[in-house]
């Protein structure tokens, strides 16, 4: 009776580990299991196409063969997580900046946590190492950061509002031009722009945006904080959520007082 217990009790410690490969065979994200000695016992397919190694050939090696990571910035080889995990016995994160590099010569920027793996009474018997390539989050960080220069370059003002004309972003062409500082311009209504004879425009420009218009180069006049008219040129562009929905708008606004007052000057020689 005794031997038959045990023999299931193996059958089902076999079963939940084959279950446990199958999970992290299946998962998206990349996985490296070690064992105490922080040798590589596994590696699933994501694993295997980032670093280059397959699981046959990894298994048994050192993880710091397997999994070579080094800071973008200082190029120095970075310490993985595996040895603070079997120390602390804690959930470990990479620092920013982490870059793998594969056995093929790739340099993959990744994003990483690793775990220990314990037994019933607590102690560690390895590490499980999770990971994902972050190239495509790091090349849109950049373009992000890269816009946000353009916008808060620009000697145009760029701001945007919501669909009920609350002010969302403001750059610091809008504060030049307009003389409110962001802190005081975001969170109020874009209508402290507009002159009293102007006010209908505003609602005139979210039923149009509402249906998904662009409206280029729509010359008016707005106020800014000291009460001075200026003639502007406002492009006025649709925010789309992720799912199509118009959810606010962006405005590009340029001051054309100047062009406007020579324009004036010519229509009085003619």
């Amino acid at each position: 009776m005794k031997q038959y217990a045990k023999t299931e009790a193996l059958k089902q410690a076999e079963a939940a580990k084959q279950l446990l490969e199958i999970t992290l065979a299946s998962i998206s994200d990349a996985v490296i299991v070690t064992n105490s000695q922080g040798r590589v016992t596994f590696l699933n397919a994501e694993a295997e196409r980032l670093t280059g190694w397959s699981s046959q050939e990894a298994s048994g090696q050192p993880l710091s063969t397997v999994f070579r990571i080094i800071n973008e910035e200082t190029r120095r080889p970075v310490d993985g997580p595996a040895e603070k995990v079997m120390r602390e016995g804690t959930v470990v994160g990479l620092g920013n900046h982490s870059a793998l590099l594969s056995k093929d010569g790739r340099e993959i920027p990744i994003s990483d946590s690793g775990a220990p793996i314990k037994d019933v009474d607590g102690t560690v018997r390895g590490v499980v190492l999770v990971f994902r390539d972050f190239t495509e989050q790091q090349k849109a960080m950049a373009s992000q950061a890269r816009l946000a220069s353009i916008v808060e370059c620009s000697d145009d003002a760029i701001l945007s509002k919501d669909l009920n004309g609350t002010i969302l972003t403001w750059n610091g062409a809008a504060e030049r031009m307009f003389g409110y500082s962001s802190e005081e311009a975001v969170g109020k209504s874009i209508t402290m722009l507009l002159p009293p004879d102007r006010m209908h425009e505003e609602g005139q420009i979210l039923q149009r945006l509402g249906t998904g218009e662009r409206i280029d180069h729509y010359e008016t006049v707005r106020v800014a904080r000291n009460g001075r008219s200026i003639d502007v040129s406002v492009t006025v562009s649709p925010l789309r959520d992720s799912e199509g929905h118009v959810i606010g708008a962006s405005k590009i606004v340029r001051d054309i007082t100047n062009r406007k007052r020579d324009e004036k000057a010519l229509r009085r020689q003619a």
